[in-house]
């Protein structure tokens, strides 16, 4: 992904604002449990759907993600076992000088692409009390696993399920069906509940829970940092 033009020293961090909608839709954000090898870095994205237009637009369902550096020796991060696998071009992209009054949040995620880490490790995916999804797989635990899966896929093992170039992609190929899907029991605050695993592809593991407030939670842990991830949660990690 390329942003052009300079960040302004004053801007905000852009998670603040994601933030900032999740709590205005009343959203209790879930995660990981509390865990020395992961660094939780908050609220990655959020995506929303809406019915009507105007002053009588409403959110109806919504997804937030949360992402996570992984630390294999959280004791001493400047230990190099901690880098991540970077192409040279990434390397070459970190090596170049930047200006100095980028904000200091900027910076800082700069810094962490130097690490292993979770994207969207974990969305919460919320629906308005009352309200009615357009289709029925909106809801379904099953069907939200799998998009999530599908997603991380797609944005991060390109060149192994030999992907071209998204932009000139004709349309979506669905890397993970639906029959993939099997039950298996998801710890959520410390306690067993009936979940949902895809477990059948080479480079990631995806759970997913529903919850009693009608939230639903999904994950996808990249397999090569499994050995580092505890696959437990907190309804609200904050």
């Amino acid at each position: 992904m390329h942003i052009g033009g300079r960040v302004p020293t004053d801007q905000p961090d852009l998670k603040l604002a994601m933030r900032a909608e999740a709590d205005a839709l009343g959203i209790a954000v879930a995660g990981f449990v509390p865990q020395r090898h992961l660094e939780d870095l908050g609220v990655a994205g959020i995506s929303s759907h809406g019915q009507g237009s105007g002053a009588d637009a409403v959110t109806i369902s919504a997804a937030v993600a949360r992402m996570y550096t992984v630390w294999k020796n959280p004791d001493d991060r400047s230990d190099p076992v901690n880098l991540a696998d970077l192409t040279s071009e990434m390397e070459d992209a970190l090596a170049r000088p930047v200006p100095r009054d980028l904000p200091p949040w900027l910076l800082e995620r700069r810094e962490r692409m130097r690490h292993p880490s979770l994207w969207e490790a974990v969305q919460t995916h919320w629906f308005a009390p009352g309200s009615a999804a357009p289709g029925d797989d909106e809801r379904d635990p099953p069907e939200l696993l799998r998009a999530h899966v599908d997603h991380i896929l797609h944005n991060r093992f390109r060149d192994e399920y030999g992907l071209g170039d998204p932009t000139m992609e004709p349309g979506w190929t669905e890397l993970v069906s639906i029959r993939a899907v099997q039950p298996r029991a998801v710890v959520v605050d410390g306690t067993a509940r009936d979940g949902f695993t895809i477990d059948t592809d080479a480079f990631v593991l995806g759970l997913a829970v529903p919850l009693d407030d009608g939230r639903v939670i999904t994950s996808v842990v990249e397999r090569d940092l499994l050995p580092w991830v505890t696959t437990e949660f907190v309804s609200d990690a904050g």
